[in-house]
């Protein structure tokens, strides 16, 4: 061990100092006699200190993608394309269940006063006015057994059905009919094919239901008052308990119009009027099974 040993600066002539070459104690100049510098190994040693353990940096967690609100042009994420199942020419009365194989529950109509009407036969294939019966898929997709569908009637039902008794489809089209400003707007995926067309709806004590439904058939217009096409939806009125004078049910469509000077007003009895060239657009292009959304902005 090899250790410098100095006195102070004080100003002394007899400061010396010398080399410590071993461990023993070594006599300094300028000390007291007698005084000596402890051995080196008389020194208590410092106990080691172990290395702290190294902690593995933290798992990222995996946040979930949020999905924008609207796509690039307006249309809403949540309403993509949608699935489609149209009643097989063999089954006419289609089977409702509250789950997959679980019980059969009845499809009824609910008149506005509270009355059940359980024998409501608009869920029937052919349906009233000879369509194949279409509904929208809310639950399910191509190869699966069981599909949870929206059923037509008042109020909205919605049931699982075999899928055996169907045949699928799609449609990426979307519509959408704002009572607030009284326009529609549809896509065809991202693309824009109607852009803030007016329209009229429903009159004070007549109002467009707001809802999320579909199109269940395409049909002609039956008189000049509907336009050249009807597109009938799959919801009814809330304002109104019964349509004409024979008490039909007030169901919902888009169709055309014989009074164009009338659009963009408040003035049907719950449908929505389109101009003949829009509806006449719409009945050539957009498949039954198409959402529909009657939304209220302002």
């Amino acid at each position: 061990m090899i250790a410098f040993v100095a006195t102070a600066c004080a100003g002394s002539d007899a400061a010396t100092s010398q080399i410590a070459t071993n461990d023993d104690s070594v006599e300094v100049g300028g000390t007291s006699p007698g005084s000596t510098i402890l051995n080196a190994a008389a020194v208590a040693t410092t106990i080691p200190v172990a290395a702290p353990t190294t902690v593995p940096p933290p798992t990222p967690i995996s946040l979930p993608t949020v999905l924008p609100e609207f796509g690039p042009t307006g249309r809403p994420t949540a309403a993509g394309e949608v699935q489609v199942l149209t009643a097989k020419a063999s089954v006419s009365r289609p089977v409702v269940y509250d789950e997959p194989e679980g019980k059969p529950i009845p499809v009824t109509y609910e008149y506005l006063n509270g009355t059940i009407d359980p024998t409501y036969d608009w869920f029937v294939n052919p349906t009233y006015f000879g369509n194949a019966l279409a509904v929208m898929v809310l639950q399910g997709e191509p190869g699966d057994a069981w599909a949870e569908v929206q059923i037509p009637t008042r109020p909205t039902m919605r049931g699982w059905v075999n899928a055996d008794d169907f045949t699928w489809s799609s449609s990426n089209y979307y519509v959408q009919v704002d009572v607030g400003t009284n326009q529609v707007k549809v896509w065809n995926g991202d693309e824009v094919v109607v852009d803030q067309v007016a329209v009229v709806t429903g009159d004070v004590g007549r109002e467009t239901p707001v809802a999320s439904t579909y199109i269940d058939e395409i049909m002609p217009g039956p008189s000049g008052a509907y336009g050249p096409w009807l597109l009938s939806l799959g919801v009814f009125s809330e304002a109104i308990n019964t349509f004409g004078s024979a008490g039909g049910l007030p169901k919902v469509a888009l169709h055309g119009t014989n009074r164009p000077d009338l659009l963009g007003q408040y003035a049907s009895n719950g449908c929505i009027r389109l101009p003949n060239d829009v509806i006449t657009m719409l009945a050539a292009e957009v498949p039954v099974g198409t959402r529909v959304d009657l939304i209220r902005s302002s």
